[in-house]
């Protein structure tokens, strides 16, 4: 199985992660003896699941290999050119793969045991595409500190992680939909707006729980998606802001020890 890392993006210079580490590229912010990235790739290129990595948005030699092969990709600007340029090189390298391992670049907290353990579940699911959520009682039990943004369903309230599977044929699939989705991901409501008025009356009088919202989800991009509510909190602790820094800055140099 082939991996990708998306690690475009540079922070503006009055970013307050920015003025604290004087990093523009957010996934080589170092953090507690390497590049934050770097702590993404060990966790992947340990699994025994993965064979190679594909990183969109960095240059050779700022991952350390350790023994599996990786393919640089160009920044191609937005999230979803990335990942489509991401796919089409990880198809390249394996065209019998039928399924591809995504991972963003700023989840430091990640680990080889949690990849194995997600690979092992959604393989063991049916499913296109299978998407991780974290609910607000998981995260908090886990860092009670963390200030995360969370999306109210009925039943509960949840964080959108930053670890997903998808077959390679689901990629091109309703392009132009999911082009609109990924550029709004960060307006739940502008997202929701896509998916319909019943959709969205049913989100606002919190009237609709998760499996509804996979359900109407997947009617709407015509892809068999899953979303997984997972009991790791570290897949939805990415680095966002200056206090995410903090905190997994924290946690990894307490690891090491």
């Amino acid at each position: 199985m082939q991996a990708i890392i998306i690690a475009g993006g540079t922070l503006e210079a009055d970013s307050p992660l920015f003025l604290e580490t004087g990093i523009a590229n957010k996934a080589l912010i170092p953090i507690a003896g390497k590049p934050m990235v770097q702590w993404v790739a060990d966790a992947i290129l340990g699994s025994d699941q993965v064979d190679g990595l594909v990183v969109v948005g960095l240059k050779e030699g700022d991952i350390d290999p350790r023994g599996k092969p990786i393919c640089y990709v160009e920044d191609r600007g937005s999230i979803l050119d990335n990942v489509l340029a991401g796919v089409d090189v990880a198809e390249e390298i394996d065209p019998q793969a039928q399924k591809i391992l995504l991972s963003t670049s700023d989840i430091p907290l990640l680990t080889t045991e949690i990849i194995d353990e997600f690979i092992h579940i959604c393989l063991e699911k049916k499913g296109q595409i299978h998407y991780t959520v974290v609910e607000k009682k998981v995260m908090e039990a886990r860092f009670p500190n963390s200030q995360r943004t969370f999306t109210p369903l009925k039943g509960g309230r949840y964080s959108g992680g930053d670890l997903l599977m998808l077959d390679t044929s689901t990629a091109n699939a309703n392009l132009e939909l999911v082009r609109n989705a990924t550029g709004r991901r960060k307006n739940f409501l502008a997202q929701a707006r896509l998916l319909g008025f019943t959709f969205i009356f049913r989100f606002v009088f919190r009237l609709m729980d998760l499996a509804e919202a996979e359900q109407r989800a997947r009617k709407a991009f015509n892809v068999d998606g899953r979303v997984l509510n997972y009991h790791r909190a570290e897949l939805a602790m990415d680095v966002d802001k200056l206090h995410h820094y903090q905190l997994v800055k924290r946690e990894l140099e307490a690891k090491q020890a």
